[in-house]
């Protein structure tokens, strides 16, 4: 039987013991151990938290009732996957109709956070160090002096001082996140992201919001890894918290793309929020070291650099080491989520994916979603989280609208499906993105088109399946619009899925 948000919602005491007792169908061979010192771990699974009258009540009270509507019948919060983790248990799982335990999910930007795990994993075993420079792994010569002096902690706090400004609308033939995942650096996303200019200043001065930062890690530890580098995310990290369903999508040249194509469950997401909760440790087993979780939680020394400036506290964010923070650092700025902890600490993803870490209140949230922009709602989510599952009094926070310069205009939305079509970034988006969403995730290919989020990408492609192969090609009536236009583009994109070595995805062609 499948717990789904699109059943009726109701605000009776006998509702909310049917979803208790749906949660508990979802969990599987819970036979999670305690340790020594009282922590519950995973393993293999979540446990859930104990059916009796103190966590029916719980669920039963407003706070709850209101957190379960917001988090499950908001129009503008479309959540797919939600897992909530107190002290080491499930207190409420649920899913919507198209999404089940099993579905791994793109996550995105958490890929970033990931990312600094692995590195974290190979700095633990001494394969690497922060002081290292960048030049040891990818040497150009030719480059300035400021590429010389680029070391390894700036790809970890993203202030290289490389060139990139990530942007997904509007004339998006110079958009370096767009080009590398879908144009003309898919094949090789670290070379493409390591040949960017660098500001005059050099690294270490500003810091700069990066999916190609990410690449270019994993480009490095694919050199310090060598044979080893293909099964080094799940031997080193997935595998010890027994993440099974996770996927790692690579380049041409094998390099996994650190910034935006890891796939996991909620559950599965979960367990790296709770990693990193336990500073790193795993039933006994040291993932991460207490210096490195010390680093990721540190500010980034170029986010403190006069050379960044915050315009919107909440829309910018406060970055850590490969992680996003909730503290009140930047002079004139509070922090980002104004409600929540200020021990906080987030891994978020494009579209509403979310790992949140709550250490005062020993929780874990894992969310998936399909929202066109999230980032308003993640202060009343938290505080209505810990309303329900730890502190009745706790106070709700509102709603943060996003800032008036984020907003596209009518033009710019025609810049980017003029754009994106005349030099098949449209075709190839498509094309990966079903991909991996039907191959992957398991979803059909029109539930895969309308949660994609690519802008009347129906009307504008058609798609079609063969061996193995997502085709996208440009639709008639987008032969017609560029025609309006004058303009004419190459019309098909491909992207394949491997399924001798499903772990890796889809590779776009």
């Amino acid at each position: 039987m499948n717990k789904t948000f699109s059943k009726k919602f109701s605000y009776t005491f006998y509702k909310i013991l049917i979803s208790c007792i749906l949660i508990g169908q979802y969990v599987i061979a819970s036979a999670d151990v305690i340790d020594s010192s009282g922590i519950r771990w995973p393993i293999p699974d979540w446990g859930k938290a104990q059916n009796n009258e103190n966590v029916q009540a719980k669920l039963a009270s407003k706070q709850c009732l209101d957190f379960f509507k917001f988090s499950t019948k908001n129009k503008k919060f479309l959540t797919e996957g939600l897992v909530v983790i107190r002290k080491g248990t499930i207190e409420y799982e649920g899913y919507d109709s198209k999404y089940g335990i099993n579905a791994p999910h793109v996550l995105w930007s958490i890929s970033k956070t990931i990312t600094g795990a692995l590195l974290g994993v190979a700095i633990r075993d001494g394969k690497i160090t922060l002081d290292q420079k960048l030049n040891e792994f990818y040497p150009r010569p030719d480059a300035s002096d400021n590429y010389q002096k680029i070391k390894i902690e700036n790809l970890f706090y993203l202030d290289t001082g490389f060139l990139w400004n990530e942007y997904y609308s509007g004339n998006v033939r110079q958009s370096p996140v767009l080009n590398m995942l879908y144009g003309t650096g898919h094949a090789d996303v670290a070379d493409f992201a390591s040949r960017k200019e660098i500001i005059s200043e050099g690294p270490g001065y500003k810091w700069n919001y990066s999916t190609g930062t990410p690449a270019i890690t994993m480009g490095v530890l694919k050199s310090v890894y060598g044979k080893e580098y293909d099964e080094m995310p799940w031997k080193l990290f997935f595998n010890p918290l027994s993440i099974n369903r996770a996927s790692f999508e690579r380049d041409h040249r094998g390099v996994f793309n650190g910034g935006s194509s890891a796939f996991a469950t909620p559950r599965e997401m979960a367990k790296i929020g709770y990693l990193y909760l336990n500073r790193g440790m795993w039933n006994g087993e040291e993932i991460l070291t207490e210096d490195w979780i010390e680093k990721t939680l540190k500010v980034s020394p170029g986010y403190i650099s006069n050379g960044t400036v915050i315009r919107d506290i909440t829309d910018d964010g406060v970055y850590g080491g490969s992680i996003w923070l909730n503290r009140s650092v930047k002079k004139g700025f509070g922090k980002p989520y104004p409600t929540s902890p200020e021990d906080m600490f987030l891994a978020l993803g494009h579209y509403g994916q979310m790992i949140i870490v709550l250490p005062s209140q020993d929780m874990v949230i894992a969310r998936t979603g399909y929202d066109q922009e999230y980032n308003s709602n993640v202060d009343e989510f938290v505080s209505r989280a810990i309303s329900c599952f730890d502190d009745p009094k706790y106070p709700i926070g509102k709603n943060i609208p996003p800032p008036a310069y984020s907003k596209n205009s009518i033009l710019a939305i025609l810049n980017t499906l003029k754009s994106a079509l005349q030099t098949k970034m449209m075709q190839a988006t498509v094309a990966k993105t079903i991909c991996s969403c039907h191959f992957i995730s398991g979803l059909d290919v029109n539930t895969c088109l309308e949660r994609s989020n690519i802008p009347v990408a129906k009307q504008l492609t058609t798609v079609f399946i063969k061996n193995n192969t997502v085709y996208s090609e440009q639709s008639k009536f987008a032969n017609f619009f560029l025609k309006v236009f004058g303009l004419d583009s190459e019309k098909k994109a491909q992207a394949s899925f491997n399924k001798n070595h499903p772990e890796f995805g889809c590779t776009l062609k």
